[in-house]
């Protein structure tokens, strides 16, 4: 059975900061972002945002942020740490009907779904992006003996995913920046809509 909006939002209400949360953007933005070619004030979405460190970041550095979650506390919640610097949505990334983005930057939502909607969400994806929009995302290739979520999943599966899902694979690569909890057990990759 797929997680559902009532269980992320149970998470959040048990858990004041949940063990996702880095109380800051993750450093593997500006790593990505460096190596993407983003025009400044591109349309960006941020599905799973939780308390939206990262779209806050996005908007700081001059995009027009979208950010999406499915959870009602993590909404309230980045609303209360970055105000109305971003368009926060409560919406499910799956049948939301937003965009076209020119980017869709993804930290933890991808690794945070069930291994079997992971096709379903990159189609989700790749439907809110315009043509030759940029996924730009990091997932977990290692949780130690953690069933998940996260779940991970071996780079060359993701290149091969990304691939069969109607994108071109620009980069995928081990992360440099992750953040000290996640150190050598994330991988980057840069794909567009095809």
């Amino acid at each position: 059975m797929f997680r559902t909006s009532d269980d992320w939002n149970r998470i959040y209400a048990e858990e004041p900061k949940p063990g996702w949360d880095m109380d800051g953007p993750t450093p593997l933005l500006n790593e990505l972002l460096g190596e993407a070619s983003l025009a400044p004030g591109a349309a960006i979405a941020v599905p799973g945002c939780g308390f939206g460190h990262d779209a806050a970041e996005l908007a700081r550095l001059g995009f027009a942020v979208t950010a999406f979650d499915i959870a009602p506390l993590a909404i309230e919640g980045a609303r209360a740490r970055h105000g109305g610097t971003v368009a926060w949505r409560l919406e499910d990334w799956f049948a939301c009907e937003a965009g076209p983005f020119e980017a869709v930057f993804d930290h933890t939502c991808f690794v945070a779904m069930e291994p079997a909607r992971r096709g379903e969400y990159a189609a989700a994806t790749r439907a809110r992006l315009a043509a030759r929009g940029l996924w730009l995302g990091a997932a977990f290739h290692d949780t130690g003996d953690r069933v998940g979520p996260p779940f991970a999943i071996a780079r060359e599966a993701m290149g091969d995913l990304i691939r069969a899902s109607g994108f071109e694979l620009l980069m995928l690569r081990d992360a440099r920046d992750s953040h000290a909890r996640r150190a050598g057990r994330e991988f980057l990759w840069i794909a567009r809509r095809m």
